[in-house]
């Protein structure tokens, strides 16, 4: 029996010029900055247990999500989520990134915690709209809810109403008006890890109030796992 030929896929020639491809460098490997990694995530750890306050805490484990590298800190992270009372917190900036992380290493937390936010109508309160910040973390808690919790739906009408006004009347810093930008139209959680990660580290190292150590870290981890990739992809165009 004769076998037919078989038909081309029509592929395009590959854009990718191996020689190109091997005279790439690294800006750095685990060889030569593996040590300095350690270092700065030794320093991190210190920097979050000497935090006291469970704001500051959710709010650097906040930006250690942001920047991806919450990861390496898994068992600080749960510990500290473990003994959190979901009840506590009264600003709406931390109420919501406290109902996202909960949510995100699986502990249960109900959508009633937004509640005291709302009048006694049943609506949210006009006010929230004078907290840009708090109204950004309200619009990404919304896409963390599960199916029929109407709050989140309410929550998430609310949030982008007010963005977009706040947008629409230059009342945003730039960082914060970019971030609100990039939200409306892909929330966070839609989002690739890595991708933000890149954005992020640009945002956090022109924040006021980073901590070195994390920014630091979080810069090299990113150069780092570039290299990974890097070297991964010099062994496939060989």
């Amino acid at each position: 029996m004769q076998m037919s030929e078989r038909p081309s896929g029509g592929y395009l020639p590959t854009v990718w010029d191996p020689e190109l491809i091997q005279s790439f460098t690294p800006l750095c490997t685990y060889e030569t900055d593996g040590h300095r990694l350690e270092e700065l995530k030794h320093a991190t750890q210190l920097l979050f247990k000497s935090l006291t306050r469970p704001e500051e805490k959710i709010d650097m484990i906040n930006k250690m999500q942001r920047l991806d590298v919450a990861k390496h800190f898994k068992k600080e992270i749960k510990e500290f989520l473990t003994h959190l009372d979901p009840n506590t917190p009264t600003d709406l900036f931390t109420v919501t990134l406290q109902f996202c992380l909960l949510h995100q290493y699986g502990f249960f937390v109900g959508s009633d915690v937004f509640n005291k936010f709302k009048n006694s109508d049943g609506k949210f309160k006009e006010r929230l709209s004078e907290d840009p910040a708090g109204l950004l973390s309200l619009y990404e808690a919304s896409h963390l809810g599960v199916h029929e919790e109407d709050v989140l739906d309410e929550t998430k009408a609310f949030s982008t109403k007010h963005l977009k006004l706040a947008m629409d009347m230059l009342e945003l810093e730039k960082d914060l008006a970019q971030q609100s930008k990039e939200s409306l139209e892909v929330p966070l959680y839609w989002r690739l890890p890595r991708m933000e990660a890149r954005n992020f580290i640009n945002i956090y190292r022109r924040d006021e109030n980073k901590k070195l150590a994390l920014s630091e870290f979080a810069k090299l981890d990113f150069n780092l796992l570039q290299s990974v990739y890097l070297h991964e992809l010099k062994e496939l165009a060989e």
